[in-house]
């Protein structure tokens, strides 16, 4: 099948601290601070006028020498297309195998901010000169700290040297592509009462930014304001997505145990029925790859990707005191771009293996009325599930990493815990 969406958007943003349109409103408090009490009465009229906010009333000058936000006009819609391919089959002895083939293409959909005054790259090369003062052109033409008798190099060479950052807001700039495979088999022990389940997934997710419309949460935005690419270039974020799992393989069991009414063992006793039967078990485990990992920390006035030596930084047997090998990263020289590319291509956080099991007894005690108790058992093999290592180089003075605790492991997630409850349904 084939399909176009045109998903809805929400934004995280809030578009009241726009420029222009944003200002404080009084806030009217009743006296004495007694919260029984109005602040005032409506019928009085408001004790001091609402402010209002500027808009446009200032004309083009009215933030010259500032930071400004900025909303791009291209409200182009994001599309999705997607499309898929499966294939099942029912094969002796009950199982159902499922095989599905899926992508899905993204375009226009939304990025992080990134700065419209981003310095042109091309200026680097400039080096310590970018620091140094210049005559203004704007001088007595600008107000505030731009309107003095010189400013930097760099200031001068900005696209708007009369503001400082332009933060674009939520551009329509996002776009990624993803692909793949599902294997599911599926056996039904009808008589039993249990029902086993495994799939598995092989999938790849390429993007130039992050692909979520709704939170980016703590991942690195291809567009984030002071990052190498921000405005430039953006081909070259095209990248493995930060948030791509390349294997998933999950299990899952459920066992509705032979005891009590219309069970094979089937008790004459009401009573026995209900203290035998009701019982049901389940187990969940999923097994999945970790995420790439992203490597940031350089310092040399340009962004803060560190260089690859060219050699690859994954190791065969990864531990928690070496998950990679950090000597391959180096400092790039002053005012120029490090050549790591948003995420590390082979070098992942560790996986997660994952079991959870619960028993469920279900006691019937009238028509509509059923007491349930539930004892949950989560990560109960208690296996060990890392967190992703630390990813931030620290720059010595050779250039070579110096941060002890880079490419170390240093905690892990939860261990096993038990959940007990009880539940009325009716």
């Amino acid at each position: 099948g084939y399909a176009i969406f045109y998903p809805s958007l929400f934004y995280r943003d809030n578009f009241a601290g726009t420029a222009g349109f944003a200002t404080t409103t009084t806030n009217y408090t009743a006296p004495g601070g007694d919260a029984t009490r109005p602040a005032f009465q409506l019928r009085n009229g408001f004790p001091s006028a609402p402010i209002q906010s500027l808009g446009s009333a200032l004309g083009p000058s009215a933030f010259l020498s500032q930071g400004v936000s900025y909303d791009e006009p291209d409200g182009t819609t994001p599309m999705s297309q997607q499309w898929d391919l499966s294939l099942q089959r029912e094969l002796p002895g009950g199982f159902v195998v499922d095989l599905t083939y899926s992508g899905n293409k993204g375009s226009h959909f939304l990025a992080g901010g990134y700065d419209l005054n981003q310095l042109d790259p091309q200026y680097l090369a400039l080096g310590d000169a970018l620091s140094r003062t210049v005559p203004n052109p704007y001088a007595g033409r600008v107000t505030g700290a731009f309107g003095g008798a010189t400013i930097t190099r760099a200031q001068s060479l900005r696209p708007y040297p009369y503001y400082g950052n332009i933060s674009v807001r939520s551009p329509h700039l996002g776009n990624f592509i993803s692909h793949s495979g599902l294997l599911s088999v599926e056996k039904r022990f009808s008589p039993q009462g249990l029902t086993l389940l495994f799939s598995y997934t092989k999938a790849k997710l390429i993007s130039d930014s992050v692909t979520s419309p709704v939170d980016f949460g703590e991942i690195e935005q291809v567009t984030e304001t002071g990052y190498q690419n921000g405005r430039f270039n953006r081909s070259e974020e095209r990248s493995l997505d930060p948030t791509d799992v390349s294997d998933r393989a999950t299990v899952s069991a459920l066992y509705e145990l032979p005891f009590g009414t219309g069970k094979r063992f089937d008790s004459s006793s009401g009573f026995v029925n209900n203290l035998i039967g009701g019982y049901q078990l389940s187990l969940i485990g999923i097994m999945q790859t970790g995420i790439p990992i992203i490597v940031r920390g350089a310092t040399n006035n340009a962004a803060n990707r560190p260089n690859s030596t060219g050699t690859s930084a994954r190791i065969d047997n990864s531990m928690a005191e070496r998950w990679f090998d950090t000597n391959q990263f180096v400092n790039p020289p002053p005012f120029t771009y490090g050549n790591v590319g948003r995420v590390l291509p082979d070098v992942r956080t560790p996986g997660t293996i994952n079991f959870d099991m619960s028993l469920i007894k279900n006691t019937r005690l009238s028509e509509d009325l059923n007491l349930q108790f539930r004892a949950e058992a989560f990560n109960v093999f208690n296996h060990v599930n890392l967190n992703a290592p630390n990813a931030s180089f620290g720059a010595g003075p050779d250039g070579r990493n110096n941060n002890a605790n880079f490419g170390r492991i240093t905690s892990a997630r939860d261990a096993r815990q038990l959940q007990f409850g009880v539940k009325l349904i009716f």
